[in-house]
């Protein structure tokens, strides 16, 4: 479709601008979000890894991957060429795909989308990697696995672009891929020390919610960003989303209430996601009531998902897989099912629509684009790491030493909660502490992670006056989340 500069409407400008920084919000949000599910002693290093995947994204993004991944010049099916590296052309001239608002602003709109995927994968190995292999294979991963998948669906020329497959914002680059990396790490890392022997809660519920939070106002740029304004369509998109979320996190509750008769943050939190997941690849597709549906749904399925995966031994700490990856997937086949030639041809876009409008092909070119995407994101995926595990330098799995101090220690030298290092972290286990306040020493038995019967000033006064006591307390441990 051919673009002009007489076709840019400032006011889709400024939503795509405004959307952007929505998006950004998300990459600190998943941080937040990975840390509070996981041990204390690995949760700063968490948030910094997503906040790293952002700055070398941007990098690759800048350098070749907006290039390989939407360049409108490319008559490859299945790979852009270089005409854009380096920003080359990127100004003012639309790009076919949003042929309203000016390159630059798409292309750094995407580049949010590009920076959030890897963030995502990199959570299915969360207490066990190393920083910089884990730097190295962000770069990597965004050429060898994003930008591809986004060619292949969103570019002019990409094979399931033409073969008609329908993937708003991301079920297949974003979700389903980085879902299914998360699974590749699994089977080369192996599970954390302790899996399946020890029992571990979310650290900090706090953190899930806010980083929750920031995941679903995002989530409102995610998916109503790139839809037209003039049409409704960034409305319905907009709508969809947080009926979808509505509904999975009501349904993960009531499924998580049959087992534990308790109301549970985490669990809404994380149906929430699995909501927004599988409604994104049909955000501004669908008639609004089908994201209710579609959220009921994807509860179901990925909450049960997550309990196949222990059943199975998968160690996904962070659900990657169970959310992402097979709500993603679900995602992407619910359009084939849902998607309306009314709705989509609100801007003026022709469409067949899916299985409701009597389109039956539509499934099986959904299918293509979930098998496809899952197998190239796994299988590539594997291969990256299993050829850096050669290379000493960029060997991924801190060793045993390690992992028992955790990664924000060993790693990063520094804590997300410095009283816990003190108290916990160095003196516990008879290492010297990086920070200068002298602390008291504590047995190997106090731990952080576990919650106390005490209120918190009267724990504090027990510990301050005995030291050397050591203190054993159960931890609550949701059924899904060893």
């Amino acid at each position: 479709m051919a673009t002009s500069t007489d076709d840019i409407d400032m006011a889709a400008t400024v939503w795509m601008i405004a959307s952007t920084a929505l998006v950004f919000l998300m990459v600190p949000g998943l941080g937040y979000f990975y840390s509070g599910m996981v041990r204390s002693k690995n949760a700063l290093s968490l948030v910094f890894l997503c906040m790293m995947a952002l700055a070398v994204v941007t990098l690759q993004w800048v350098v070749w991957g907006y290039s390989l991944a939407f360049s409108e010049t490319s008559t490859s099916p299945f790979i852009g060429n270089l005409a854009h590296w380096l920003f080359l052309d990127v100004e003012y001239t639309p790009h076919p795909n949003a042929p309203t608002v000016p390159g630059i602003v798409f292309a750094v709109y995407q580049c949010m989308f590009a920076a959030l995927t890897p963030g995502l994968a990199i959570g299915g190995a969360a207490e066990r990697i190393r920083v910089l292999p884990t730097i190295v294979f962000v770069f990597v991963w965004s050429t060898l696995v994003y930008d591809p998948i986004a060619y292949w669906v969103w570019a002019p020329n990409g094979w399931l672009f033409r073969l008609g497959a329908l993937d708003f914002a991301g079920g297949c680059a974003v979700e389903t891929a980085s879902g299914f990396a998360a699974l590749a790490f699994y089977f080369v890392l192996g599970k954390r020390k302790g899996f399946g022997e020890e029992k571990w809660e979310p650290h900090n519920y706090l953190n899930i919610i806010l980083g929750a939070a920031f995941l679903y106002f995002g989530w409102f740029g995610f998916n109503a960003g790139a839809a037209s304004l003039s049409s409704g369509r960034a409305g319905i998109a907009f709508m969809t989303t947080n009926l979808a979320a509505a509904a999975a996190g009501l349904t993960w509750v009531a499924l998580a209430f049959r087992i534990e008769h308790k109301f549970s943050s985490f669990h809404f939190c994380s149906g929430a996601v699995a909501g927004m997941v599988c409604v994104t690849p049909a955000a501004s597709l669908v008639p609004t009531w089908a994201a209710f549906p579609m959220g009921i749904v994807s509860g179901v399925v990925c909450y049960y998902m997550i309990k196949a995966n222990l059943r199975l031994g998968i160690d996904d700490c962070i659900d990657v897989l169970a959310v992402h990856g097979i709500g993603g997937m679900l995602g992407v086949f619910l359009t084939g099912v849902f998607a309306d030639k009314g709705v989509i041809g609100l801007d003026g876009t022709k469409s067949s629509g899916g299985l409701i409008n009597g389109n039956a092909r539509q499934l099986y070119i959904q299918l293509a684009a979930l098998a496809a995407s899952a197998a190239w994101s796994f299988v590539v995926t594997f291969i990256i790491l299993k050829a850096m595990n050669y290379i000493p330098l960029f060997r991924f799995r801190i060793d045993a030493d390690a992992e028992d101090h955790g990664v924000d220690f060993t790693e990063l030298g520094e804590a997300g909660y410095s009283f816990a290092h003190h108290a916990l972290g160095g003196a516990a286990a008879g290492k010297e502490s990086p920070f200068a306040t002298p602390t008291p020493s504590f047995r190997n038995t106090v731990s952080i992670d576990a919650p106390r019967e005490k209120d918190g000033a009267e724990a504090a006064q027990s510990l301050a006056l005995a030291p050397d006591t050591a203190v054993e307390q159960p931890a609550r441990v949701h059924p899904h989340h060893i």
